[in-house]
């Protein structure tokens, strides 16, 4: 629903443009501007939505109007002065527009909306940071923290709000010859993005949607701290070394799909207290954790395996893995050889 009305509002800014620069609004001039604030709602919505991604408890509750107030009050106060005006100064302001005669003021406010939207788009980046935290610790499967989807999501709207900034700049200039031009093709590049990587994406929203609101708030899970633990050094020694000997002798990172929660209950903890002994002891989150153990099985398999004739693929699935890219990634980040260029140097 975010979405949809992202791409609504974004198709109304250009319609409005489009009939203006037509003189569309001639026989009803009163029309005129209805558009003008529609960038206004672009951050907020995509925002909003990113928050819709990541929280599993996500609510469009009264608080989240709060986001439309500008938009809101800057509607309401050109409508107001349009439709105030006789209608020879409603087509005067509508000549002026075509004829590039735009006040100052204009420009003004074009450039805080846009730095309303890039305050949008930093709040949007730290919130995907957080997820990423937070995920880290709780997951073990690269496909559950991996949302680059909605980071190249945010940077392609972003370019293209670059973009129509420019060309709506460049119309006072010798280049207004090139503005359907550039608003051609920034339609077709939505278009484009919208068909062969945004839909995509959502075909398992679902998968997202792991943290609460009150999560992301949450310090740096990799050095977090833990005000009401009770839990002394001894204790995390105690419970350590219960760890490792679960991940050597069980081997439960074999499970794909294995969560902080599972281990936890393993080895009859809470996850927080699990989660604290990884992060303060080891250094590490719950995701390179189980990853390492995945890394070093994978080892053994490539350099003496049961079987000579076993593939990577065959051994990137037998440790724990369901995704090529983020084993090889991985192998390559520990070992600095793909697991291929391994197998070949520890088989000769």
């Amino acid at each position: 629903m975010l979405l949809a009305t992202f791409f609504l509002s974004i198709s109304l800014n250009l319609a409005d443009s489009f009939l203006v620069l037509k003189k569309a609004y001639l026989p009803n001039p009163s029309l005129v501007g209805w558009g003008i604030c529609m960038p206004l709602l672009f951050g907020p919505l995509l925002y909003l939505y990113t928050e819709s991604i990541l929280y599993k408890d996500f609510k469009f509750s009264k608080n989240k109007w709060v986001h439309f107030l500008p938009f809101i009050i800057l509607f309401i106060g050109t409508e107001t002065q349009i439709f105030l005006r006789d209608r020879e100064e409603q087509l005067a302001i509508i000549n002026n527009i075509v004829d590039r005669k735009i006040p100052t003021i204009f420009y003004w406010s074009s450039a805080l909306i846009f730095l309303q939207f890039f305050a949008y788009i930093s709040a949007s980046f730290n919130l995907i940071n957080k997820y990423k935290k937070i995920a880290s610790n709780k997951f073990s499967d690269q496909e559950r923290t991996n949302i680059s989807w909605l980071s190249s999501t945010i940077i392609f709207f972003t370019f293209c709000m670059i973009v129509a900034a420019f060309n709506g700049f460049a119309r006072l200039t010798p280049l207004s010859k090139y503005y359907y031009l550039f608003l051609t093709i920034i339609v077709l590049l939505i278009f484009i993005f919208i068909n062969r990587v945004l839909l995509k994406a959502l075909k398992k929203p679902e998968i997202f949607s792991l943290i609460e609101e009150k999560e992301s708030v949450v310090p740096d899970p990799v050095t977090p701290k833990y005000p009401n633990s009770n839990l002394n050094e001894a204790d995390k020694k105690k419970i350590l070394e219960q760890l490792r000997q679960l991940m050597e002798a069980g081997k439960p990172y074999l499970e794909p799909e294995l969560t902080l929660e599972q281990l936890a209950s393993q080895l009859s903890l809470r996850p927080k207290i699990l989660s604290q002994v990884i992060n303060e002891s080891l250094q590490q989150n719950f995701f390179d954790f189980v990853n390492r153990y995945r890394i070093e099985e994978a080892k053994k398999l490539l350099t003496n395996p049961a079987d000579k004739k076993i593939t990577v693929l065959e051994v990137l699935y037998d440790v724990g893995f369901n995704s090529k890219s983020s084993f090889n990634t991985l192998f390559k980040k520990h070992t600095g050889l793909t697991p291929s260029e391994f197998k070949k140097k520890n088989l000769q």
